[in-house]
């Protein structure tokens, strides 16, 4: 299966489908945001989950950011992850890891906590599914 933001997506739904009991939850599942191209907030950002970096409709990588953090920024996973990938240069957000930079974009998908430990399993799923360029280790598969 190719690397694209289609076949992401579709594989997400995959998941929720074989992992997502809405009754249960009480809620849908989450969704992937738009492509993030550095303007404005990370979307996201004050939730655990997942992150693709995008490039021209197709994904690179795909990474989790499940840090739970603490006090006001509890399950703030996904901001504390990107400013491993970005620093803020002139007062905008700018890419400096290399893969994300030659990306230019990227995408999250963002879990409220009581369920954020589905992003670990969400991250496997689609790394094992999905050949992406810069992700080496390939589980599953």
């Amino acid at each position: 299966m190719e690397a694209t933001v289609d076949n992401l997506i579709a594989l997400t739904r995959d998941f929720f489908a074989k992992h997502w009991n809405t009754e249960a939850v009480g809620c849908e599942p989450p969704e992937w945001s738009g492509e993030y191209q550095f303007v404005g907030s990370l979307p996201n950002h004050n939730k655990q989950g997942v992150y693709a970096f995008v490039k021209a409709g197709r994904v690179t990588y795909v990474g989790v950011a499940t840090s739970k953090g603490g006090g006001r920024y509890r399950g703030h996973g996904l901001g504390k992850r990107f400013q491993a990938y970005a620093k803020v240069i002139d007062g905008a957000h700018t890419p400096v890891d290399p893969r994300l930079v030659d990306a230019g974009a990227m995408m999250t998908i963002g879990f409220g906590v009581d369920n954020a430990y589905l992003a670990n399993a969400l991250e496997l799923y689609l790394i094992g599914r999905l050949p992406t360029e810069h992700n080496a280790n390939r589980p599953g598969s």
